[in-house]
């Protein structure tokens, strides 16, 4: 049986992904992710289980890129729903993770945004529902969204493949789990080629290249600032408009200023030089 598209095209590229622990962050599509009824352990000695998908995903931690299509609740507590090609996600931010809080309440849908997050299901059997809890979040464009669905869709045929040959514990350990079959199989590759073909066909890898927090706050604020200069938080909200956290955007607004680029006309107002 094959389940590779002979046009599945792989770039090795740098996406803006937060990942300050040893655990893998797994790519899964939307509709992989939220059909996710089932847990595991690892069997390492490691604390926690994981969120077990249809396609053999064995994921703590995830990292996702879509569009930000709905933005709910304020203070410690903020949801999301944030859709790829095939579905959406279910994310929520917290007091665990502050940063990812504030950025997400800086973001208006809609917009193209990256998240790396903790996965989690609530509920057993067919009421049970599989979350993202986000620790980092970031404004990104079309571009990285497509190398995503990309980069996703090859993690996902490897799986796919693994099924099918019995390869591995945890794919097999998958199969027990959903009972999967081989018409579950060629549906799973359907939702990837439905994926890919979401991604542009003139799509070029060389539109994306590092960029500086401190020059994307300042063009951020040179543009959105008046005559009067720019607030404090309008300044920050800016920054993640542009691709900046929130912690990122003050940690280069407190670099502008200590280089003297910009300066504070009145308390709590910013303009540049």
């Amino acid at each position: 049986m094959e389940i590779r598209p002979v046009l599945l095209r792989r770039y090795n590229s740098t996406l803006p992904e937060t990942d300050g622990f040893m655990e893998p962050a797994e790519r899964v599509f939307a509709r992989d992710f939220s059909a996710a009824r089932q847990t595991a352990d690892s069997g390492d000695g490691r604390d926690g289980s994981y969120v077990v998908t249809p396609t053999g995903a064995w994921c703590r931690r995830l990292f996702i890129v879509g569009a930000l299509t709905e933005r709910r609740g304020s203070g410690e507590i903020v949801q999301a729903r944030i859709a790829d090609p095939t579905g959406t996600f279910r994310v929520s931010a917290d007091w665990q993770s502050p940063d990812a809080v504030e950025t997400l309440g800086c973001i208006e849908p809609p917009a193209f945004v990256a998240v790396t997050g903790r996965a989690a299901l609530t509920g057993t059997g067919e009421r049970a529902h599989a979350t993202v809890d986000a620790e980092a979040i970031n404004v990104v464009d079309r571009t990285v969204r497509d190398i995503w669905v990309l980069s996703t869709a090859g993690a996902t045929l490897d799986r796919l493949e693994a099924l099918r040959d019995g390869d591995g514990e945890r794919a097999a350990a998958a199969v027990r789990l959903y009972g999967t079959t081989a018409e579950d199989i060629r549906e799973m590759a359907a939702m990837v080629r439905t994926a890919l073909a979401s991604v542009r066909s003139d799509l070029a890898v060389g539109e994306i290249a590092p960029v500086v927090g401190r020059d994307l706050l300042f063009a951020a604020i040179e543009e959105g600032g008046g005559a009067r200069g720019i607030g404090f938080d309008d300044a920050v909200a800016a920054g993640v408009r542009s691709g900046l956290s929130a912690r990122e955007a003050r940690t280069a607004l407190e670099e502008l200023l200590a280089a003297g680029e910009c300066y504070q006309p009145a308390s709590g107002m910013i303009k540049l030089i």
